[in-house]
């Protein structure tokens, strides 16, 4: 179990990283995001 929060904190850290210095992966991110929630909310 503990390398699941491991694997999350990682995907994470990977994700800011990614918004921050690669351009148009914000918008992606977004999306996938509240498409997901979207999904939860129904």
């Amino acid at each position: 179990m503990k390398y699941f929060y491991w694997g999350i904190a990682a995907a994470v850290v990977l994700t800011v990283l990614a918004v921050l210095f690669v351009p148009g992966v914000d918008q992606w991110v977004e999306q996938t995001v509240l498409r997901n929630v979207g999904r939860a909310a129904r």
